[in-house]
């Protein structure tokens, strides 16, 4: 942790609250005031400039700078401590102390910051020191204050509750909410970090990396669900439907406990997951002959490219998730006490391409019914697992 020290003048500056050593602070600060670089750690969102709130409040800069502070809720900061001084004119001269994380702390205490407000922030950030677009200009912008609460006092733990909390009326995504407490920390660590750019983990943080990123940790937990004994035993005749028609809950009901099995193993799901498509172009892409289907008449694919977790492009070929989810779950057969019985890109060797025939053929003799009816059809998942399962019944 490095202690930062941010000063700025603002129009009114209030004690609103008091408990032990818990302070809130209320402020009236002239957006040009505003210090630049506050860290946004302990906010569940990444901000972003094409988010519609973010237009909104360009255009009342742009338009009625002196009617920003009614128009817009404002800005909380966590800071470490904070003193208001009266000077001369009725102002106040305010000092305000941060812990801001060091590259060393990462995982621990999420730092001081921009807690809620992300949104405001940003935009007058841009809105003074950025770069515009020709014909973007804020000619009254020294008119335009914006409201900060500062509070003080404030324990690690209750940083991520408070942020939790006041970020559930943004509809923040609940796998950026868990982010706080950094229990996504175990996938970070099995992800391969020649894919962390094409995942995210909390909304708008692609804009760290070149270009936008096509995935979230929700597509991690799935995959991993996927091949997980634990939840979707295959000798129970238990199958991982839940990871394509119910995402959602598995985000809600993750623990680590369940996953440490498959975890280790994320790298190979996604290596396997690559030659499923790779597979599925030889069939239907252009590559392909079409021999088993009509890929744009199908519910869920369309003729045109697609980027998986590992950078891999398929040419031509967007491929729905019921045809290739329960390819990748079948080969949770050969998973014994965390570890494949033979190396991965032997089994797949083996099988992959029986699979993904069986797959297309099993399709077909349903009369090509709808993808949704197809997904939710037990027996789309249990007849790829059982034809590995009657071979491997011993494990």
């Amino acid at each position: 942790m490095e202690m930062r020290n941010v000063l700025m003048t603002a129009k009114s500056a209030c004690r609103s609250y008091v408990d032990g050593e818990t302070e809130i602070w209320n402020l009236a600060v002239p957006a040009s005031e505003l210090p630049q670089n506050l860290p946004y750690g302990p906010n569940a969102r990444n901000a972003s400039l094409t988010a519609k709130p973010a237009k909104a409040m360009l255009k009342t800069l742009k338009d009625e700078p002196d009617k920003f502070i009614l128009y817009n809720s404002g800005m909380m900061l966590i800071a470490d401590k904070i003193s208001a001084k009266r000077i001369e004119g009725g102002d106040f001269k305010v000092s305000i102390s941060m812990d801001i994380p060091s590259a060393e702390d990462e995982g621990d205490f999420l730092g001081h910051g921009v807690i809620n407000g992300g949104h405001t922030y940003m935009v007058l950030m841009h809105a003074l020191h950025g770069k515009h677009k020709p014909r973007e200009s804020y000619p009254n912008l020294s008119q335009a204050c914006v409201q900060v609460s500062v509070a003080v006092g404030i324990n690690e733990d209750e940083v991520a509750q408070i942020s939790f909390a006041r970020n559930l009326s943004l509809s923040v995504p609940l796998y950026a909410l868990k982010n706080l407490d950094n229990i996504w920390q175990p996938i970070k660590e099995a992800l391969p970090p020649e894919y962390r750019r094409n995942v995210v983990f909390k909304p708008n943080e692609d804009g760290e990396f070149e270009g936008k990123a096509d995935y979230d940790v929700t597509d991690l937990v799935r995959r991993l669900g996927l091949l997980n004994n634990k939840l979707f035993d295959f000798r129970q005749d238990k199958h991982p439907i839940k990871a394509y028609q119910s995402r959602a809950t598995l985000v809600k009901e993750w623990k680590e406990e369940n996953y440490k099995e498959v975890l280790p193993l994320l790298k190979d799901i996604l290596w396997l997951e690559e030659q499923i498509f790779k597979k599925q172009e030889s069939i239907n892409g252009t590559k392909g002959a079409g021999k088993k289907i009509v890929i744009s008449k199908v519910s869920g694919c369309k003729p045109q490219d697609m980027m998986l977790i590992t950078g891999y492009k398929t040419t031509k070929l967007t491929l729905g998730d019921i045809f290739y989810m329960p390819v990748l779950a079948a080969f949770r057969v050969f998973i014994k006490n965390g570890e494949w019985i033979e190396p991965v890109d032997v089994l797949w060797e083996k099988w992959g391409d029986k699979l993904v025939d069986r797959l297309w053929d099993t399709y077909r003799q349903e009369g090509r019914s709808s993808a949704s009816a197809f997904a939710r059809s037990k027996s789309t998942w249990s007849t790829l697992t059982n034809m590995l399962a009657l071979h491997f019944i011993q494990i």
